[in-house]
């Protein structure tokens, strides 16, 4: 499952406004870019420091939390993508990956952006005045 969301190149998903977000967002659908994903299912070693030597728990989860490094175009709702918010984010990783999927926790590692933003009549990194 992992080789499929490796696999995962320029994808073009189609998101409407998150149910989180809803109440201050415009219910719009939204074309959002997953430009690459690297994953990897986490050893028992990992497993066991995530649930403090709960060996039940190890147990019930060795084999089953991944972890997922996204590069997505700005404005993504990662989450959503993640777990598919009831559909409203198409594909998902649970489309992709064939099972129900839900994250335990999202760390912004890396922003990468041009700034400032390039604007028309700009010459090289000076912006004219009018």
């Amino acid at each position: 499952m992992i080789c499929k969301l490796n696999s995962v190149e320029n994808l073009d998903l189609q998101q409407k406004t998150p149910l989180r977000v809803l109440h201050r967002r415009s219910p719009l659908t939204r074309t959002k870019k997953i430009i690459k994903i690297n994953a990897r299912v986490l050893t028992k070693e990992e497993v066991e420091v995530c649930c403090k030597h709960d060996l039940n728990l190890i147990e019930s989860l060795s084999g089953k939390l991944v972890v997922a490094e996204v590069m997505s175009e700005a404005g993504t709702y990662i989450k959503e993508f993640v777990h598919g918010d009831f559909n409203r984010t198409v594909p998902n990783v649970g489309t992709i990956m064939g099972t129900r999927c839900d994250m335990l926790q999202l760390d912004v590692v890396n922003l990468s952006m041009v700034w400032p933003p390039e604007r028309s009549g700009s010459k090289g990194n000076v912006v004219e005045e009018i």
